[in-house]
């Protein structure tokens, strides 16, 4: 995934903003794979009685709106994982140059891929880098693709040296190498810089939001088929390397919270102690590097430096 640069201490919080954050997040060593603002998909049965699903009520016919709603209030509580959507905020979207004009329905390019039924989820055939083609779970409430080590070495990614990320799981808190892959495709649509976890445990990967951001997509179960629209918000500059601004800002948030945990687990220690300061000062250098590495890779994106605070 990453690539080193050096270190931007100024964009790292002030002290008083780490001690609002060390109050404030107890667990700041563990963050969840799964996206958190994850919205409802839309669902509604068509006058032939097929199930369509959606991921803005814009693109449901008028005359379903209603039923896709209602749909949508009722499943939120407990909507599966492959029906959520974490779309970037409206906030980074930035006013189109005077004298532009949105592209038109017509003009998009559209992917249809047949997919896989496995249980409740949905299985496709990814292609890494241009070499290793393998299966994939589609889940939208994953942040990143997640992809297993065995893929991974097929495709020839490095491992050695790379940033990590410490996500918490059913069975605990664990640390997984983080990758940038060259590029994924899925049938017809294609992405380049995707941002990836590696797994040790999973034999399928999952296909999430740092492969989706730049497509809107819908779901046809009944005739498995998976509609991707290239949404063109990288080329505006609405996602940049595969993420959002708002998932920039969790990435460096997640490494300014480990400082913070760590900062003051430091403080907390008695001086004699020696031995855990000395532990504690190198876990502190391996965020220092964490960080030049997150840097690297904001500066290959060009992700502006207000995404990185």
């Amino acid at each position: 995934m990453p690539t080193g640069s050096a270190l931007r201490h100024a964009a790292h919080p002030t002290r008083r903003r780490r001690r609002r954050r060390a109050l404030a997040l107890a667990a700041a060593l563990a963050v969840a794979l799964a996206a958190g603002d994850a919205g409802a998909i839309y669902k509604w049965v068509d006058e032939s009685g097929r199930m369509h699903f959606a991921q803005e009520l814009h693109q449901v016919p008028p005359a379903h709106r209603a039923q896709a709603e209602a749909n949508a209030a009722k499943g939120s509580a407990g909507a599966s994982r492959i029906q959520t959507y974490s779309p970037p905020p409206p906030a980074s979207r930035a006013p189109r140059a005077a004298g532009s004009a949105p592209a038109s329905a017509s003009s998009l390019v559209v992917h249809r891929i047949r997919v896989e039924r496995a249980g409740t989820m949905m299985r496709v055939n990814v292609r890494i880098n241009g070499s290793v083609t393998a299966p994939f779970y589609i889940d939208t409430g994953a942040s990143d693709v997640a992809i297993p080590r065995k893929v991974v070495e097929q495709a020839g990614v490095d491992l050695a040296g790379a940033r990590t990320g410490v996500y918490s799981t059913a069975n605990g808190m664990i640390e997984v190498p983080l990758v940038t892959l060259d590029s994924v495709e899925l049938g017809g649509a294609r992405a380049e810089q995707v941002p990836a976890a590696v797994s040790d445990a999973m034999e399928i990967g999952l296909l999430g939001l740092s492969f989706f951001n730049r497509f809107q997509y819908s779901i046809d179960p009944a005739s498995g088929i998976v509609t991707l629209t290239e949404n063109g918000l990288e080329q505006q500059g609405h996602i940049r390397g595969g993420r959002s601004a708002a998932q920039w800002r969790a990435e460096f948030a997640q490494l300014a919270d480990r400082r913070v945990a760590i900062e003051a687990e430091i403080e907390r220690t008695p001086s004699s102690h020696t031995r855990e300061h000395e532990r504690l000062q190198q876990l502190l250098g391996e965020v220092e590097r964490q960080y030049a590495l997150l840097e690297g890779e904001a500066d290959d994106a060009k992700v502006p430096f207000a995404w990185r605070d």
